[in-house]
């Protein structure tokens, strides 16, 4: 089961952005007609987007995930955010998420074939995928992608893991993503949400600081 579901979110990795078909006239308008009252409440939307300044591409989680620091080298002179979200589902599945985006050189650009980016992932991955289902490269007009889903244990339980990398002009952006335990369509779902919400959103300008004059001590 687990694996056929491995197999079918590998087309999550690469989302086909199709556009939703607009709603008959009718329809919208008897929408529009109906009352407050006969409305229930829309729950609060607190999904938060993670895609700070410096990164081209974006995600969304239900709520807020855990932003940590993580410096490569003693000095902490090569630092970068680490985004983590975590959610247990009927104390039987476990949705763990890391997300990493960082600035890169626009010359690095392309460096990154499909054997340097799948090689990444593998890398990336190698703690944590026992068994390689698939693995896919796609290259758009202002971004490269690569996607892989495979298989994994925690302790007893089985786990699927999809990691994607994505890079840019301005900034190479990785999602990990495990989903550990028992199979449930609502899990499974919001698993899928997740993954197909990461997206590209184009190079951001970023304005420079305003330059201010020192205050006057006389």
């Amino acid at each position: 089961m687990r694996i056929l579901l491995a197999l079918l979110l590998l087309l999550v990795a690469f989302p086909s952005y199709a556009e939703d078909a607009e709603q008959p006239e009718a329809q919208a308008e008897s929408e529009a007609a109906a009352t407050e009252e006969e409305q229930p409440a829309e729950p609060e939307d607190k999904s938060y987007t993670y895609s700070p300044d410096n990164c081209e591409f974006a995600i969304t989680f239900p709520d807020e995930p855990y932003t940590s620091r993580r410096c490569e080298d003693q000095e902490k002179t090569k630092c970068y955010d680490v985004v983590s979200y975590t959610q247990v589902r009927d104390l039987s599945s476990t949705l763990n998420f890391r997300v990493i985006c960082n600035p890169v050189d626009s010359n690095l650009y392309e460096d990154y074939s499909a054997e340097v980016m799948e090689a990444t992932l593998r890398a990336m991955t190698k703690q944590s995928v026992v068994e390689e289902y698939n693995s896919r490269f796609r290259e758009e007009e202002e971004y490269k992608q690569a996607g892989l889903v495979g298989s994994g244990r925690v302790g007893r339980q089985d786990t699927i893991y999809i990691a994607q990398l994505w890079i840019g002009k301005q900034s190479a952006f990785s999602v990990e993503a495990e989903l550990i335990g028992n199979a449930s369509e609502a899990t499974d779902q919001l698993f899928s949400d997740i993954l197909k919400s990461s997206k590209f959103t184009g190079v951001k300008v970023i304005p420079e600081p305003k330059k201010t004059d020192a205050p006057n001590k006389d």
